[in-house]
């Protein structure tokens, strides 16, 4: 429900919108319009509905998308099921824990839309406040007592007589469901390496997922193996807490703007708790930025990218040679490439930290894994007390971590090959009764996951309310609507730096070059998109 401040703030904007667009401020006041009717959907919640009593809903994991899933469902009045593999809720804020974890996301925006935190101590805060706050919402939405937790689901299969999915955790339990909802997430099998030798290394040897608790960093030769989001704070963390020597061995440099993080004053907390729409404000204005930097920056055949980007990699370019103050070592860490066709890593610390004279940047490939340390072609063995593994995640098993058999009797594993695909990036056409949240082209680059979850949860709520009042056993997207909705994809991928730049290989991409994993417009448009489920482009089983 709308609060006193926040209608206010709403029935404003509205008015504004309206004044800008009757004084030929059109595309302003269309902009505002439209943040309007956004924060009246944010805000307008769910009422109950009159569901049978045998309706069951399974949602898979307890992260950010479950969380938010499972208090939407508690809206609506339908009982549900969490099934969480850890021992704690949370999803990526619980499972890492490395030391500088942070979201690259600013915190007023990384955070759900109509639960807003006044208090947080940064603009970009920290992996274990991130997941505080993910308790306590989880409290508040009264999401706790449906987790269960230490439940790894092992399996998942359709039944076609009953119009119910069976479903089978690792240690023998087993649930029946009408609907399954997963959020297990887009990024949670840790990709691990594959380098000859590796095994006799004598020392401790772990990806930033699989944090060690026990490692203690100070005093050790340590090294560090990626260049990516994880080892872009990483780095700067070992740093301070005193590693003795830090090698980051990096195959492709990273682009690592500024990140102008700040503690947010007391002051400031008090305002935004005592005049929450000032909190808003502040949400939106870091909203229509990252809407704005998508223009900017990843339409490459926009007239405004082609006449802003040069002034923009320039620019970044510049803080490289301010922060670093060898400036052969900059140009090795400055990337020959486009920002935004992999992943841009911003940071205040990463860059300082190579002027630092026990962190080294070691370029050369590297050729095997040895007892004391790693073999580069050069012919160096670096020797190190400890190797970490920052290489990402393996995309393929983190879109399907368990086996999933719809109605075919194939495993998705099957049906996907290399290229998932799902109509919204959430349905698909072999898996009646089956919602994907952060599912296969539904990753973003330039704004918060966090809202493009919300999305697909009112649109999963959405479908579950038009189906239990249409009286069926079971819907399942129409093949022709995925198919459609695939190719429209691909299309709108074009122009876009993360899909047609050759000139670097990122995990976005397949083998084939193929962009099964962003989604490829402004995430105004997927909210549109999202907005109602359209019950004809489902097939009903009654």
């Amino acid at each position: 429900m709308l609060g006193g401040n926040e209608f206010i703030l709403v029935i404003a904007s509205g008015f504004t919108s309206a004044w800008l667009i009757s004084n030929g401020w059109t595309i302003c006041g269309a902009i505002m319009f439209i943040a309007c009717i956004s924060k009246f959907r944010e805000l307008r919640g769910h009422k109950e509905i009159e569901a049978p009593e045998d309706l069951h809903v399974i949602i898979i994991g307890s992260g950010v998308s479950g969380i938010c899933m499972g208090r939407k469902l508690n809206e609506i009045g339908v009982k549900f099921t969490i099934l969480e593999k850890s021992s704690d809720l949370g999803g990526t804020w619980y499972d890492n824990f490395y030391p500088g974890v942070a979201c690259d996301v600013p915190s007023h925006l990384y955070s759900f839309s109509d639960y807003m935190n006044p208090s947080w101590s940064r603009a970009f805060s920290k992996g274990k406040e991130i997941h505080q706050y993910l308790k306590r919402a989880a409290s508040s939405f009264g999401v706790y007592p449906n987790v269960v937790f230490n439940k790894r689901v092992e399996s998942c299969t359709w039944n076609q007589e009953s119009c119910k999915w069976t479903v089978k955790t690792t240690d023998g339990s087993q649930y029946i469901a009408n609907f399954i909802i997963t959020g297990s997430g887009g990024l949670h099998v840790p990709r691990l390496p594959n380098f000859k030798g590796q095994e006799s290394f004598k020392g401790p040897a772990f990806h930033t997922a699989l944090w060690d608790a026990t490692f203690q960093p100070k005093g050790k030769k340590i090294a560090v193996i990626g260049t990516g989001a994880s080892a872009v704070q990483a780095v700067p963390g070992l740093v301070e807490l005193g590693a003795a020597e830090l090698k980051v061995f990096q195959r492709t440099p990273a682009w690592v703007p500024p990140r102008l993080d700040y503690k947010y004053p007391e002051f400031v907390k008090t305002m935004f708790k005592l005049f929450p729409f000032t909190n808003t404000l502040h949400r939106w204005f870091f909203f229509w930025r990252s809407e704005l930097r998508f223009r900017l920056l990843f339409t490459e055949d926009a007239w405004l990218t082609k006449k802003l980007s040069g002034w923009i990699h320039g620019q970044v370019k510049s803080y490289y040679y301010h922060a670093i103050k060898n400036k052969d070592l900059c140009k090795k860490l400055i990337p020959k490439f486009s920002m935004g066709c992999k992943r841009i890593t911003p940071s205040d610390t990463y860059l300082q930290a190579f002027n630092e004279d026990h962190v080294h940047l070691i370029t050369d490939k590297i050729e095997e894994i040895t007892e004391t340390g790693i073999k580069t072609s050069d012919g160096v063995n670096h020797e190190v007390d400890a190797i970490i593994y920052a290489i990402g995640f393996d995309l393929q098993k983190s879109a399907r971590p368990f086996i999933q058999i719809g109605v075919d009797g194939k495993d998705m594993a099957e049906t996907w090959g290399d290229t998932p695909g799902a109509y919204l990036g959430i349905v698909h056409q072999q898996n009646p009764n089956y919602f994907m949240l952060l599912g296969p082209g539904t990753g973003l680059g330039h704004n918060s996951i966090i809202y493009m979850i919300e999305c697909q949860a009112n649109y999963t709520i959405d479908a579950i309310k038009k189906f239990v009042k249409s009286g069926a056993r079971s819907m399942a997207v129409k093949e022709s609507v995925t198919s459609s909705y695939l190719d429209w994809c691909q299309e709108n991928m074009k122009g876009k730096v993360f899909a047609n730049n050759n000139s670097c290989v990122g995990w976005y991409r397949n083998d084939r070059g193929i962009n099964w994993t962003l989604w490829p417009l402004d995430l105004v448009t997927y909210w549109w998109m999202t907005l109602k489920c359209n019950l004809e482009d489902y097939s009903l089983k009654y």
